[in-house]
Order: structure tokens, then C-alpha cells, then sequence
């Protein structure tokens, strides 16, 4: 009888190694000796596959989609390359044919109109104010009551006007006394002169009386004099300031009657610094803004010769007709002083623009079609647009898109035919 040979140790370890690594539903091999009476066949076991995630497959696909994608628009493609890999081509590629192909570049298109630089002055702004030409103190030049005072302060006054007068108390009397004294000597010197050309009288005599008479007639200039003193009349055409007496009030020399103010002309008076002044001349047209809002024109009448100490600025004036007394003085104004004349374009603030640096100005086409910042200075803003300088006489400016074309870039200029530059606004 034949009898299976027993099975060996190493047989009998493997059995049991693949016994633990089985699942739960796996058949376990008995590890003692195989049998005849054992109906089941042998079997090999095999180890159970693990299972990959769905999240983790899904996870690797979209990070090679997403590195692809960001690799396909740094790498450049090179026109006419071969399969990758061939190496040892028999011939060496042209470096025409590896050039990277760059994508054309679209032409920003921008609108554009021809500005034309205008002969201006440039003005000088300054704070100041206006005041009276003139400024007279009507002062007693004698002593006495007041007698009658005939105006009232504000009212409108000629040269020569009276406007009041001083009692004359014994004034007229000291005139009449000084009249009869003076008859008297010219009859005496009359009758010595006579008596002289005789010769019954000596010439000293003679000189006396001459002497005599012409004291009397002094005397009677003085009374006279005295006389037109209690006469209270305007010196000047303009208007009564301040009033400082009233009828009845005693007076005496050098007591202030009134003032008299002359507002024709009337003067702009403002201060220029030392570093402007140079530039201001006589004769010149100036404008000024009273803060009542009226605007008037003059000459620039007066410049001094010195600064004052403590500001080291000087005293301008301008003169301002005013016949009619319409402007009143010490009204706070704006002064507007011409300077020197230099070619400037007048355009609108929305063309201005700000460079990386912080520059102010504006962008043109030169020629060859490429835009171009330029630096300007800007001289006046006023209501019609700004005056700068800094650009050539004839200059080809972008109205619109100067904020999408770089400084240097190739455009594609447009004519802007809404562009309406004698009012700097669009139609």
C-alpha cells in the first residue's frame, strides 16, 4: 500500500503564512497532515488586491490637467519641430525655424486733434484790496464856533465847495480898521513924495512913509486872511468820509473838521514779493476780482522803489476809473498782473495726466504713430480750460484712450471730430 510521503516543514510554514493573510471568507488549510480521507481538492491561496480611492484618482488627474494647462502658456511652441526624442537629426535646424512665435500685438486706437499753441502773458495772482487815491483832513486854521457845517458824511463834495463856516466875531472890524489905516498912509507918502521932489523934504522922510504905508497894507492882507479862514471849503473832488464836528462846536488851529475821501480814481493796492516784482512793469494792463464779485481794469500806476522791512515785499498800485463812485474802498480783491508773454496751448483738465514718477501732462502722437508723455506746467486754470507750456508749437494731443496707450507704444490715431478745442468740451 502506498502512502502519501508526510509533508515537509517548509511546506507546512507557507501553509500557515497564507492562512493568516487571508480574508474572513477565505478557506483556511488545515495544517496537519494531509489525508486520503480529505474529499476537498487543494487549493493555492492568493493574497486579497487592495482597492485605490475615487477621491485620490480624481485628486492626481486635476493636478497633471492644471500643470499642463499652466505649462502650455509659459513653454513657447517651435514651428516645424519633430516628434520628440529623434535624436541625432541628420541636419541642424535653422534658428528661423525654433524662433518662439509671438502673438501680433492689437493696436490700441486712440482719438486725436491738432492744438496750436497761442500767444499769452502770464498773470500773476496776488491778494490785495482797494483804496481811495486821495485822502484829505479838513483842519480849522483859525479859532471860533463853528457856525454852519452843511454836509453829512457819504455825500459827494467839488473842489472849492463850502461846506461851513467859523463866526467871524470882530474879523470884519479888524478888516474895515486895517482898510482906513491904509488910506491913511498912501495919503502920507503921497504928500512926503511931493515934498521930497522939491526938495523941502529929505529923503529919509520920504522913505518912511513909504515904509508906513506898506506895513498898513500887510496889515490889511493878514486881516483879510483871517477873514477867508472862517470859510470851511473842499480841497479836493471826492466824498465826506468822517464828519468830526457839529454846528456850535469851538474849534480852534489844527482841529479836524472832516475827512474827504477821492475815489476817482480808485487804486488796487497789493503787495508783490521780491522775486516777482521784476517782472511787473508801469503802464500795464491789470484786471481785478472784488469779492463783491465785479471785475475791473486798470493801469499799473505805481511800483515802489523799496520793500517794506518787516514783509521785504513792495507797494504796487493800479489806478481804476470811477467817475461815478461805484467802488467802494478797503473791499478785499484778487489782483491779476501780467508778466511776460510766451506761447501756451489752452486745453481741457481731463487731458491731463500723471506719469509713474508723479509727472503732470499729457499724452501726443508723434510721428510714426507712437504715443508720448510729455511733462507741462501748468500756468492758469481758468474757465475755459488750462493754460500749459511745455509742448511744440503744433502738437498732435490724444483727446481720448490717452489712458490705455503706453508711453512709446505704436497707436493707431483717429481724427476726433466731437473734439471742439475753442471751448475745450466735447459736443
Amino acid at each position: 500500500m502506498t502512502t502519501d510521503p508526510p509533508p515537509t516543514p517548509r511546506i507546512e510554514s507557507m501553509t500557515e503564512h497564507l492562512s493568516k493573510i487571508d480574508g474572513p471568507n477565505a478557506e483556511r488549510v488545515p495544517s496537519g497532515p494531509a489525508t486520503e480521507s480529505d474529499p476537498r481538492p487543494k487549493q493555492q491561496a492568493t493574497p486579497k488586491r487592495r482597492r485605490v480611492k475615487p477621491s485620490i484618482v480624481i485628486a492626481v488627474l486635476l493636478a497633471v490637467v492644471a500643470t499642463g494647462w499652466i505649462l502650455s502658456g509659459s513653454l513657447p511652441s517651435l514651428e516645424g519641430q519633430g516628434a520628440a526624442g529623434t535624436e541625432g537629426a541628420s541636419a541642424p535646424v535653422a534658428a528661423a525655424d525654433v524662433a518662439p512665435q509671438h502673438k501680433e500685438k492689437k493696436v490700441q486706437s486712440v482719438r486725436v486733434y491738432e492744438s496750436v499753441a497761442q500767444t499769452r502773458s502770464t498773470t500773476l495772482r496776488i491778494a490785495g484790496r482797494t483804496e481811495a487815491s486821495r485822502e484829505g483832513r479838513l483842519m480849522a486854521e483859525t479859532e471860533g464856533a463853528i457856525r454852519t457845517l452843511n454836509v453829512e458824511e457819504g455825500d459827494t463834495v467839488a473842489a472849492g465847495q463850502r461846506i461851513g463856516t467859523i463866526k467871524e466875531d470882530e474879523r470884519n472890524a479888524v478888516v474895515r480898521e486895517a482898510e482906513a489905516l491904509l488910506k491913511q498912509r498912501e495919503i502920507e507918502y503921497s504928500a512926503a513924495a511931493k515934498l521930497a521932489s522939491k526938495g523941502f523934504q529929505s529923503e529919509i522922510s520920504k522913505a518912511t512913509s513909504l515904509a508906513e504905508m506898506e506895513a498898513a497894507k500887510a496889515a490889511l492882507d493878514r486881516a483879510r486872511i483871517d477873514l477867508a479862514k472862517t470859510r470851511l471849503s473842499i480841497p479836493f473832488d471826492g466824498v465826506i468820509w468822517t464828519k468830526n464836528v457839529e454846528q456850535g462846536d469851538l474849534v480852534k488851529v489844527g482841529d479836524i473838521i472832516a475827512t474827504v475821501v477821492d475815489l476817482d480814481p480808485l487804486l488796487i493796492v497789493a503787495n508783490v514779493s521780491e522775486r516777482e516784482v521784476a517782472a511787473v512793469t508801469e503802464g500795464a494792463l491789470a484786471r481785478a476780482k472784488l469779492i463783491t464779485g465785479e471785475t475791473v481794469e486798470g493801469i499799473v500806476s505805481y511800483i515802489s522803489p523799496q520793500a517794506e522791512t518787516s514783509t521785504r515785499t513792495f507797494r504796487v498800485e493800479v489806478e481804476v476809473p470811477d467817475t461815478a463812485n461805484r467802488y467802494k474802498a478797503g473791499i478785499t480783491a484778487e489782483l491779476l498782473l501780467p508778466l511776460s508773454e510766451s506761447e501756451a496751448h489752452l486745453i481741457s483738465p481731463a487731458l491731463l495726466t500723471l506719469d509713474d514718477a508723479g509727472q503732470v501732462g499729457v499724452k501726443l502722437v508723434e510721428e510714426g504713430d507712437i504715443a508720448r508723455f510729455v511733462p507741462v506746467q501748468i500756468l492758469e486754470d481758468t474757465p475755459d480750460g488750462v493754460w500749459i507750456q511745455g509742448l511744440p508749437r503744433r502738437a498732435t494731443l490724444i483727446s481720448v484712450g490717452q489712458e490705455y496707450a503706453a508711453d512709446g507704444e505704436k497707436v493707431s490715431p483717429v481724427p476726433d471730430t466731437v473734439f471742439v478745442p475753442e471751448t475745450n468740451g466735447r459736443s
